[in-house]
């Protein structure tokens, strides 16, 4: 039996490849921005959680020593912190939104508190001396 189509098996191949070539190409480019992104919101997730971290573990001079002058001063100590922050330690969190734009930082995300409650958590940060430090915070 003889193909009546012979010219169809090169398009047949030619095709797969194109199909190839563009699933390769998409997977490099995933790839690619994974690696930009983490490295550009890495180290403020890794502050966030710090912050975070310090709160759930109640250690308040962490905590504020990771704020940013302003937002100290607007505490007055470790322990306003403490206060403040009082019924909202969190006990666990994700952070669903993550985000670098016009020199700030923003986290925000899902937050279960020692109570047993659950409420959002945002976080807002500006570099202070190179490092990401809170400027502002919002537990509910």
């Amino acid at each position: 039996m003889t193909d009546l189509h012979p010219s169809m098996q090169p398009r047949r191949r030619l095709g797969l490849k194109i199909a190839i070539a563009v699933i390769v190409g998409l997977a490099v480019l995933g790839t690619a921005l994974f690696v930009i992104l983490k490295g550009a919101l890495g180290p403020l997730v890794e502050s966030g959680d710090g912050f975070m971290g310090a709160l759930r573990d109640g250690n308040y001079m962490q905590a504020y020593s990771q704020a940013t002058p302003d937002l100290q001063q607007a505490l007055g100590s470790p322990e306003g912190l403490g206060a403040t922050v009082a019924i909202y330690r969190p006990a666990s969190w994700s952070w669903s939104q993550r985000s670098v734009r016009n020199g700030g930082g923003y986290l925000t995300g899902n937050v279960t508190y020692r109570t047993g409650n659950s409420g959002t958590a945002s976080l807002r940060f500006i570099q202070v001396d190179g490092q990401w430090r809170v400027t502002a915070f919002q537990l509910n």
